[in-house]
């Protein structure tokens, strides 16, 4: 004999009546009430439908009568369509309620795969590692990636039950990440790589291969900071690894080759040797010829601010001689200067570590 308390009971009838409730309103949403017949009665006081010869009472019972057996037919279709997918017991019609939709794939093999032990699933998901491990030796990366990719499924359906099977899963489950990151590497898929050695620092966060195959992906993106970090915590694990160590003097030459690149874009900027490519690129480019631009406009459009003052040899004239005229190439030097600013200020703002102010002056100094 089971004890319960009133209020449990209660509920619990409350929910038993809401139940026959819904059941009752299913097997009654269907049945079709009966339509009833209004006849006309003369002899009651009917108002009659009858003009000259023609009883138009009778035409209007035609009508209806198509009326009636039109929805009798489409009741009947609705019915039979409602019964190949209808799973409730009750009369079939329009007003079925189709179930929610499933997944339109079969997952029978999932389901196999579902059903097997966890031993089981472990020596399936071994033996295609054995398989990528062959096809990686013979250079087949994308056949030994999807060897890999078998193996991870059956992981993806087990859940061990006890502690010993977990860390068994877990010993099987990492080599296979780690070998799906290498062949993503050889491929150069460096966002799979990444995805893949995250998975297996969750479950050893000492692999050092992991963190070694992320330092690759992040230095060919020239992520020299991220690639630097991982590198370093892979040396700290392994020191002696060779592999860690020849990654570590790449990440140095690679910085210090892009250091070497960009003194040399300075420095051509700095002399005013920029192609007319890198100028045009500019965002709101400096015209060329200011001083001719403001010759264009009207007198009262020009702003004294906007105007370029001449040079100081312009000024005091060349080597003291007192003034000059302006040479004809004026206008050419002043329009060097400003592309080779225009340049400076590009690259300050791309490489975010030179202060602007410092280039500018250094660009009309030299």
């Amino acid at each position: 004999m089971v004890c319960t308390s009133i209020a449990a009971f209660d509920f619990a009838r409350k929910l038993c009546d809401e139940y026959d409730r819904r059941k009752q309103e299913e097997k009654e949403m269907n049945l079709r009430k009966e339509e009833k017949q209004t006849k006309t009665n003369n002899a009651e006081g009917g108002v009659s439908r009858k003009v000259t010869q023609i009883d138009y009472a009778k035409h209007e019972e035609t009508v209806k009568e198509l009326d009636r057996q039109e929805k009798e037919q489409e009741f009947e279709r609705k019915k039979r369509e409602a019964s190949q997918w209808c799973t409730l017991d009750h009369e079939h019609g329009p007003n079925c309620r189709r179930p929610p939709t499933g997944c339109s794939q079969d997952h029978a093999r999932e389901w196999q795969i579902y059903e097997r032990s966890t031993e089981e699933k472990i020596a399936a998901a071994e033996r295609f590692r054995q398989e990528g491990n062959e096809a990686y030796r013979k250079r087949n990366y994308g056949l030994a990636a999807v060897h890999y990719r078998k193996a991870l499924l059956h992981f993806d359906y087990t859940f061990a039950e006890t502690e010993e099977l977990e860390r068994q899963v877990e010993a099987s489950k990492l080599p296979c990440l780690l070998n799906l990151a290498a062949c993503k590497c050889q491929q150069e898929d460096w966002e799979e790589v990444l995805t893949q050695c995250r998975q297996a620092l969750e479950i050893n966060p000492r692999a050092v291969k992991a963190y070694y195959r992320m330092g690759l992906a992040h230095l060919a993106r020239d992520q020299f900071e991220l690639a630097k970090d991982a590198l370093v915590s892979a040396h700290e694990i392994e020191p002696n690894n060779p592999d860690v160590a020849a990654a570590l003097k790449q990440l140095k030459k690679n910085m210090d080759d892009y250091k070497w690149r960009t003194r040399d874009v300075a420095k051509e900027m700095f002399s005013g040797k920029v192609p007319e490519e890198a100028v045009e690129e500019v965002e709101n480019p400096i015209p060329e010829e200011p001083a001719k631009a403001a010759k264009d406009l009207p007198a009262e459009a020009i702003d004294a601010a906007d105007v370029p003052e001449p040079g100081l040899r312009h000024r005091l004239g060349a080597r003291g001689k007192g003034p000059v005229e302006e040479a004809d190439g004026g206008e050419d030097d002043e329009a060097d200067k400003r592309k080779a600013l225009s340049c400076l200020l590009v690259l300050a703002a791309g490489l975010g570590a030179i202060s602007v102010s410092a280039l500018a002056v250094s660009a009309f100094s030299s």
